[in-house]
């Protein structure tokens, strides 16, 4: 095989799928009834409970894995029985007895967008239950066709985060641990340490950052930025509401990066290019949209405008929100996809020499706030 030159793996569950609905009763109801007989219905949940207390709650310190047909051939043993059909048609028939999951929005589109960008993609799942059954039920959400390989800890004996599964992965898709290969998961210890131990650069799926982890984004849609390079650098984000920052109560977002360096520049800390800290756009409306409860923002710096691209982007990803951008440039220097989608706009750079106190929600005299929406 030849090495792929680009390559992303990925949980499965919890990250692709959303899990709506899980009863594992439910199956074992579905083994009595159909393959083990009813009468042994009390004995198998019983069983079942033994099982998982036997071989199933050490896997995570032994990072070994027990398949689903293990658990079979266990009830078989003990209730001295033999299946007459295969296992793997009883673990898909249980399999979807007791689960039942969503695809997670920006799944699709995630994946669409790296494969049309010659990734080589492929699934690395924690699961009792066998790759075989993984590919049936991927087939079933129709996105089987976007992955190269899938493998189930219930093949190999492995479960994340052992480095050994991780390894076995890379080699069936024919490649070597490099920084350059991604792997998107939504579980800290097993996902990204996993992934980071070895060798490979890990995404985390989480709803809010994580202190000392870099990137976590809350959700896939905010991955595909990453991928598309659609970020944003901040300086801060107010703690409280300002009512100087524009009209009304309003959060202030400061991005990062200035030109202009003016005199005696109040929030000098956001002049550096190679400062800050960076957001996918979509993560940053996220955070926005939970913080800002009253819909008023105002974009500062910094100079905004230096992040145009992503500045259009994020005000489309906020288009209810009442919206103020502070720029150092003039009015004609304001693209006017951006002044579409703002309420209030702050022009000029502060002049020390024209300082006032006494304009509403401007530090000098040659600075002005223009209402774009007249009302």
């Amino acid at each position: 095989m030849n090495q792929p030159s680009k390559t992303c793996i990925f949980d499965l569950f919890d990250t692709l799928l959303l899990k709506v609905n899980f009863e594992y009763g439910k199956g074992i109801n579905y083994l009595a009834e159909n393959h083990f007989g009813v009468e042994n219905r009390e004995k198998l949940f019983a069983l079942a409970s033994e099982f998982r207390s036997q071989f199933m709650l050490n896997r995570e310190e032994t990072q070994i894995e027990v398949g689903f047909e293990d658990q079979l051939k266990f009830y078989e043993s003990r209730l001295q029985l033999k299946l007459e059909r295969s296992y793997s048609d009883i673990e898909w028939e249980f399999f979807l007895q007791c689960r039942e999951e969503r695809i997670a929005n920006g799944a699709i589109e995630l994946l669409d967008y790296l494969k049309k960008r010659g990734y080589a993609l492929a699934i690395l799942s924690n699961s009792i239950f066998s790759s075989e059954t993984l590919k049936k039920y991927l087939e079933m959400h129709q996105i089987l066709h976007f992955f190269d390989v899938v493998i189930s800890s219930s093949d190999i004996k492995y479960r994340k985060p052992s480095k050994k599964s991780f390894e076995m992965i890379l080699k069936e898709m024919g490649v070597k641990a490099n920084s350059e290969i991604y792997y998107i998961g939504n579980k800290l210890d097993k996902d990204f340490y996993g992934a980071y131990n070895a060798g490979l650069s890990p995404i985390l799926i989480h709803n809010s950052p994580i202190e000392n982890i870099e990137p976590v984004f809350p959700n896939l849609a905010a991955v595909q930025d990453f991928f598309e390079k659609n970020f944003v650098y901040v300086n801060s984000i107010s703690e409280y509401e300002s009512l100087v920052d524009g009209p009304g109560l309003r959060t202030v977002v400061f991005f990062q990066g200035c030109l202009r360096h003016c005199e005696k520049c109040h929030n000098q800390s956001t002049w550096s290019l190679t400062q800050g800290k960076r957001y996918s756009v979509r993560q940053l409306a996220e955070i926005i949209k939970t913080k800002v409860k009253n819909k008023k923002i105002t974009l500062s710096g910094g100079e905004p405008l230096l992040q145009q691209k992503a500045i259009v982007s994020l005000l489309n990803e906020l288009s209810d929100f009442d919206i103020c951008l502070y720029t150092g440039g003039c009015l004609d220097d304001v693209p006017e996809d951006i002044k579409q989608r703002v309420h209030y706009l702050k022009i000029g750079a502060f002049d020390e020499k024209r300082k006032t106190s006494t304009t509403p929600y401007v530090g000098s005299t040659n600075q002005s706030l223009i209402n774009l929406r007249g009302v």
